[in-house]
């Protein structure tokens, strides 16, 4: 059995639309904090499995059960947090420091 691919901080779904071309295959977890960016990321991406809380609060154990069974995973791809060093929520980056979560 294929493992899973996840993408965090999933946002509209640019990166899981690049994976899925890179793969050939859907992403099957998206995890976003933002209730309109994991809106958007429905929109695009129906087949995905959704969870709209922060990737530092998710349970993996949640994230990776599929059919009562713990999956593996074979990607897990890490965007970073955009809202920090771009203009994503407005205005002028807040924290340089936090590219380092990526």
């Amino acid at each position: 059995m294929m493992g899973l691919a996840i993408d965090n901080f999933a946002g509209g779904g640019g990166a899981s639309t690049g994976i899925e071309a890179a793969l050939g295959r859907k992403v099957d977890v998206a995890i976003n904090h933002d209730a309109e960016a994991v809106a958007m990321h429905v929109a695009n991406h129906p087949d995905t499995r959704h969870f709209c809380q922060s990737i530092m609060a998710i349970d993996p154990r949640d994230a990776c059960t599929v059919g009562g069974k713990v999956r593996k995973v074979d990607l897990a791809w890490f965007s970073p947090d955009c809202k920090h060093h771009s203009k994503a929520k407005g205005g002028k980056p807040r924290e340089k420091n936090i590219r380092d979560l990526a």
